[in-house]
């Protein structure tokens, strides 16, 4: 990497560093951040003022300058280790050949040989102690997984040199290394004779899942670095980047992705409540009294000048969520779940029943005094379907469930209240009752269904989206930031 002003040469890259740093930016955009051109030309000049030789440094100024949200963090740290590799020479051609086992006598960018660089079980052992000294230390480790990459990670493919994670990390077995890390947290700590199940003992432990965890990712993260030097990074970046969290679709999140959700939902809540609290301060006023404003223009020789409202009733809503649990769509009420809980303080009550099957109401095993999260909420998700009515046979009856929930009950859904409907709308092939969602409608002060399916699937297969989409305001809600605008349009004041 260059040093000096921002109008050195990138050498890895053979481009001027402005136009490097505007290309780092466009592809920022393509992974969704939105990053106005205002930020794009003060990211190259805040490089006049940057050590560019101090890494970190350069990392630390681009996100200060180009990031709005702290949760895009990840996304724009694994494209800049795309962009601005640790090693530049990482990935590139190596000046002596690879041997069988896929090592080389030396990296690539001119490092001295580790010790028996030639015998690939030495060369494990080695990069093994090293992690294990790196990573008790708790500093910088980039070093030492740049050689996990070159060394265990390189093979021979139909198109050349290629790098693997899978083959890196199984050659590593980085879960072994806990114990020897733990250890050296202790020793660092001087409570190397800690029981087992003691306080220290269980913390150094964490402490080590925790790094060997981080390592772990790392290696992937480096792993695209070095596709990348082969194939160039706009070439890896779609696949390598994550997506943002308010982007990634419900149907397809992972355990992982949705945690990462997680952490947008007490933001989002602020916002909505924020929201929420302007616009139930604008209606604060209500319709204008005409006698007492007749009365008030007496004065003015009958001419209405000043306008005299009437008084609204402070109140605040009632809500009631409708959930499916089903498997297809149990992330995407996790996630509902996971918002609506943070506005309880917004509304008088919140109800909320699922189903899949069946229905029954689950809103007493929500503790209120207690933050949700995806884990709790799974966890409670598994003792409703085994201890409550929601399912019974294990497939998705809308028709069945909107009539048992009209008939058992009848008390949920007021004129004051906003009934919620959280699914994907497939039956399978069930009769979808539409009597009695025309009557849940005409209970209801409002009813909006909220479906995770993208809008082209409706009404194909088992789907009766389309027929249910002509009872009630029915919207398309596949991902995290769709499922936030919605709310924030919907929700009553």
């Amino acid at each position: 990497m260059a040093t000096g002003s921002g109008r050195g040469e990138v050498a890895a890259y053979g481009l001027r560093l402005d136009e490097h740093v505007h290309d780092f930016v466009r592809a920022l955009r393509g992974r969704g951040l939105a990053i106005g051109p205002s930020e794009a030309i003060t990211a190259v000049e805040v490089l006049g003022v940057l050590d560019l030789s101090d890494r970190a440094q350069l990392r630390a100024g681009l996100a200060a300058v180009l990031l709005r949200e702290s949760l895009h963090r990840k996304v724009f740290d694994v494209v800049f280790d795309l962009w601005f590799p640790s090693r530049p020479g990482l990935g590139a051609p190596a000046t002596t050949a690879v041997d069988d086992a896929g090592t080389a006598p030396s990296t690539p960018d001119g490092d001295v040989a580790m010790p028996g660089a030639g015998n690939p079980d030495e060369v494990r052992d080695a990069l093994r102690q090293e992690a294990i000294a790196a990573l008790v230390t708790g500093g910088d480790h980039d070093g030492i997984v740049s050689q996990i990459v070159e060394q265990l990670g390189r093979y021979r493919s139909g198109t050349g040199t290629a790098y693997s994670a899978y083959q890196a990390l199984k050659a590593l077995n980085p879960q072994t290394l806990i114990a020897a890390i733990a250890d050296g947290l202790l020793a660092a700590a001087s409570e190397e004779g800690a029981a087992p199940g003691s306080f220290e003992y269980e913390s150094a432990r964490a402490v080590a899942r925790e790094r060997v965890a981080g390592l772990s990712e790392r290696v992937r993260e480096l792993t695209q670095v070095a596709m990348a030097a082969r194939k160039g990074a706009e070439n890896v970046v779609e696949y390598a980047a994550p997506k943002l969290p308010e982007n990634v679709a419900f149907f397809s999140a992972t355990r992982t992705e949705l945690k990462r959700m997680e952490a947008t939902v007490r933001p989002l809540a602020r916002i909505l409540a924020t929201r929420l609290m302007v616009r139930r301060r604008r209606a604060r006023r209500g319709p204008i009294d005409l006698r007492r404003t007749l009365r008030r223009s007496m004065s003015t020789g009958g001419v209405p000048i000043d306008l005299v409202h009437r008084r609204p009733r402070p109140s605040r809503p009632e809500l009631v969520l409708l959930c499916d649990l089903s498997g297809s769509v149990a992330g995407f009420s996790n996630f509902t779940l996971l918002l609506t809980h943070s506005l309880r303080a917004e509304f008088s009550k919140i109800r909320v029943f699922g189903f899949v099957d069946g229905v029954d109401e689950i809103t007493d095993y929500i503790d209120p005094t207690r933050a949700l999260t995806v884990d709790s909420v799974v966890g409670m998700f598994d003792r409703v379907i085994r201890e409550t009515k929601v399912s019974r046979f294990g497939g998705s009856d809308y028709g069945g469930m909107l009539r048992r929930f009209v008939d058992e009950f009848p008390d949920a859904v007021t004129h004051r209240g906003t009934l919620l409907i959280l699914g994907d709308a497939r039956t399978n092939y069930t009769d979808p009752a539409l009597d009695s969602l025309v009557e849940l409608t005409e209970r209801a002060r409002h009813v909006f269904w909220l479906n995770p399916e993208r809008r082209g699937a409706w009404g194909t297969g088992d789907s009766v989206a389309d027929r249910y989409g002509e009872i009630v305001d029915m919207y398309e809600c596949r991902t995290a930031g769709q499922l936030a605008d919605v709310i924030a349009r919907l929700l009553p004041v």
